[in-house]
C-alpha cells in the first residue's frame, strides 16, 4: 500500500474517534453547508493534513480540528522528496 493510503488510513481513524468524542466536522462555506447538511462531518470533506490537536474555531466558537499551516505542508513534502 502506498504512503499516502496509509497516511489516508490513519486520519480516517482520527476522523472517526473525533466524530465519537463529538469534533469530528470541518467548516464549511455556508451555501455548502445548507445544500449538504451533514457534509461537515463526512469523510470524504475532511482535511487530507489535519492539525494535531482540537481548537477552536475563531468564527464560531466551536472546538474542532483545523487543518495544518501550509509551511508544514511544504516542508513534509519536500522532505518526502
Amino acid at each position: 500500500m502506498s504512503q499516502f493510503k496509509d497516511h489516508l488510513l490513519r486520519i480516517k481513524l482520527i476522523h472517526d474517534k473525533d466524530v465519537q468524542e463529538g469534533y469530528g466536522c470541518v467548516y464549511l462555506l455556508h451555501a455548502l453547508s445548507k445544500k449538504y447538511p451533514n457534509a461537515e462531518k463526512e469523510w470524504g470533506w475532511q482535511y487530507v493534513f489535519p492539525a494535531r490537536n482540537i481548537s477552536i474555531d475563531p468564527r464560531l466558537g466551536i472546538e474542532r480540528r483545523h487543518h495544518v499551516d501550509q509551511p508544514v505542508i511544504n516542508k513534509g513534502i519536500k522532505g518526502g522528496v
